[in-house]
């Protein structure tokens, strides 16, 4: 319910004697300094900025293992990309950098990876 909706029913209320008018008084002040009714907003992509710099951290530890390096990096580099025009603008751009970095790492490793294994058995 809007805080007019709120008062018109106390309105009501206190017309039919429902309520006094102390009541009508205590009640209207609660309706009209309750912050429930405010719409919070949140920075949704100030959020996905956040995530993909958290994302970049992770990248710096899951680039030893590609299976865990590639995902984490790639999505690191979304959610930064998304979080890019927000608030957290520096750490959406910090989480960029590592994840690009880290991407490559990952790729460089399991490459050699790769390469090192297909080596050894020949």
């Amino acid at each position: 319910m809007s805080k007019v909706e709120d008062l018109e029913r106390l309105k009501k209320l206190k017309d039919i004697g429902a309520i006094t008018e102390t009541e009508f008084e205590v009640e209207k002040q609660k309706v009209l300094n309750d912050d429930f009714h405010e719409e919070k907003t949140i920075d949704k992509k100030a959020t996905k900025a956040m995530v993909g710099f958290i994302l970049g951290l992770v990248g710096i530890i899951a680039w030893v293992f590609p299976i865990i390096g590639v995902p984490v990096t790639i999505l690191g580099i979304i959610f930064s990309a998304l979080g890019i025009n927000s608030q957290n603008r520096n750490k959406a751009i910090a989480g960029l950098i590592l994840s690009i970095v880290f991407l490559v790492v990952t790729l460089i490793n399991s490459f050699l990876g790769v390469l090192m294994t297909s080596t050894l058995y020949y």
